[in-house]
């Protein structure tokens, strides 16, 4: 019969076994993981509520992506809105949430992703045009955006690396707009000033 030794190692083992047998549990604290004021907090967990309650509602959906970027979770963002989209597919309103899923991935810098999911957003806008779902000037605030990532992304600037340079260069992309008949006032070296909005009073002139 062969007797084996205790040895060091042993003694050592059984010492850390019998202290964790012995001493009570150590307090443990939690906090809320998001920050930010009361008021941030609560709108962050109702737009989660909303969310799971309606999982095919795309607007429920955007809302709870934005408010994830606002608090500083972009990867659950860009989670939440991927799964959003995938689950309002077939509603009117999946543009929304496919735009805030370019949104998403953008903070991230991922703009190549980014751009994609800009892209399939003006889709799915151009579907529902007749449906008036997508109002002309959101589509418009998408292509802008949507041209700006294109621009950016050909350029080769890496956004991780440069993101000052990778949005310089997004935003020399984009194409100015020109008025008809404003054009043609400017003089080399006046200063461009935009149209007046419809209704809004002219210098020189009284609103009605």
């Amino acid at each position: 019969m062969r007797f084996r030794f205790v040895g060091l190692v042993d003694v050592g083992a059984l010492v850390v076994v019998l202290i964790a047998v012995v001493l009570p549990a150590r307090e443990m604290y939690a906090s809320a993981a998001p920050k930010g004021t009361a008021e941030q907090r609560f709108a962050l967990a109702l737009a989660e509520a909303r969310a799971i309650a309606e999982p095919k509602d795309a607007l429920a959906a955007t809302a709870l992506s934005h408010r994830l970027s606002e608090a500083g979770f972009h990867d659950w963002a860009v989670e939440s809105a991927v799964r959003g989209s995938a689950r309002a597919e077939g509603t009117p309103a999946r543009w929304r949430i496919l735009f805030a899923a370019a949104e998403a991935y953008v903070d991230q810098y991922e703009a190549e992703k980014g751009l994609d999911y800009a892209g399939r957003a003006l889709g799915m806008c151009d579907v529902n045009a007749p449906n008036d779902t997508c109002p002309g000037w959101e589509r418009v605030r998408m292509e802008m955006y949507a041209q700006q990532l294109d621009a950016g992304v050909k350029s080769g600037i890496n956004p991780h690396k440069e993101p000052l340079k990778f949005r310089a260069a997004g935003e020399r992309g984009l194409h100015g707009v020109r008025i008809s008949g404003h054009e043609a006032e400017l003089q080399p070296g006046t200063p461009q000033t935009p149209p007046p909005a419809p209704g809004s009073a002219t210098p020189g002139s009284s609103a009605p």
